[in-house]
């Protein structure tokens, strides 16, 4: 359904893609309108805008929200149309659906386009905005759109440079944006097991005193360096190393010795992790990697991630 480019006309259009869904519905069990936040995604591109309405298509489920799918790139035409995202539930015969806008506009107009964006987020209720790709990383022209968001969502996995893009949401944060970063999402896993292996206590916390972490790739992932990071404030009496492996990027292994014990912690395979603590090594299954399992994680926490801004603050 194309609109006419202003948001009166987006907002009118969306009111009427409401009644046609309600006609389409009232000899059954009807339409519920779900809507628990604005959720405003900058796509890289047509392709990655079609992936992001299959994510949304799941996380609807959980997190049901106005989307706002922005594909800016340089010289695009100001476009949009509107859509809705409908589920059934089990034994329900009522749909829930949430609503949608897909946005075309020009890379060098962003400033122009909060504007245009404002009267289309939905009042009195949260915005996240979600940065898809490494653009977010490689210069300030986003900065409008940071205006709107009370979070904003990126992945230093796509980033050319880890470190610059972890400097790039340091100074984020600093300007008091509440920041969250996927690649620290895939690491609950880790932090997870690890804290389960404390809990045991093979070794205790205060002995520790190196720990070693293995990572693919030629540079330090992001995800190595937050994990660097957490372990420097969990374990302050640990000299942490990190150290390069020919492997799959991301983290290797993790092993922290101490008191004459060690405990390591190794990638199995992409979804679980072998850990060792002395005895019998024990395997451990990570959460789903998948964007929607990712963002469905973030979006659960829209206060502040209090280890994530501390881990960040160094």
């Amino acid at each position: 359904m194309t609109t006419a480019v202003n948001p009166e006309k987006i907002l009118h259009d969306l009111h009427e893609l409401w009644g046609q869904l309600g006609r389409e519905q009232e000899t059954a069990g009807g339409v519920l309108r779900a809507c628990a936040m604005t959720l405003l995604v900058v796509a890289e591109d047509e392709s990655d805008a079609e992936r992001v309405r299959q994510t949304l298509g799941v996380l609807m489920h959980d997190h049901p929200s106005r989307a706002i799918v922005l594909r800016a790139s340089a010289g695009a035409a100001l476009d949009a149309r509107v859509f809705a995202e409908c589920w059934m539930p089990f034994g329900s015969q009522q749909q829930i659906c949430a609503e949608g806008i897909e946005l075309t506009a020009d890379l060098a107009e962003l400033r122009d386009v909060a504007q245009f964006l404002l009267p289309l987020i939905v009042p009195d209720l949260p915005v996240v905005l979600w940065f898809r790709g490494g653009r977010v990383f490689t210069g300030a022209g986003f900065d409008p759109l940071f205006q709107l968001a009370g979070k904003i969502i990126v992945d230093s996995a796509g980033a050319p440079d880890p470190k610059a893009a972890i400097g790039r949401l340091r100074e984020l944060h600093g300007r008091g944006f509440r920041v969250a970063d996927l690649e620290w999402t895939r690491l609950t896993g880790w932090r997870e097991a690890l804290a389960h292996l404390f809990d045991d206590n093979p070794i205790p916390a205060a002995s520790v005193t190196a720990a070693r972490i293995v990572y693919g790739s030629q540079v330090p992932s992001s995800s190595a360096l937050y994990f660097a990071a957490w372990i420097e404030r969990a374990v302050p009496s640990a000299r942490v190393t990190l150290e390069a492996s020919p492997g799959e990027p991301g983290l290797e292994s993790i092993t922290l010795s101490g008191a004459g014990r060690e405990i390591s912690i190794t990638r199995a395979d992409p979804s679980s992790v072998e850990v060792c603590a002395g005895g019998p090594s024990s395997h451990s299954l990570l959460p789903s990697r998948s964007d929607d399992a990712l963002m469905r994680e973030e979006l659960s926490i829209l206060s502040a991630d209090h280890i994530f801004d501390s881990v960040l603050g160094g």
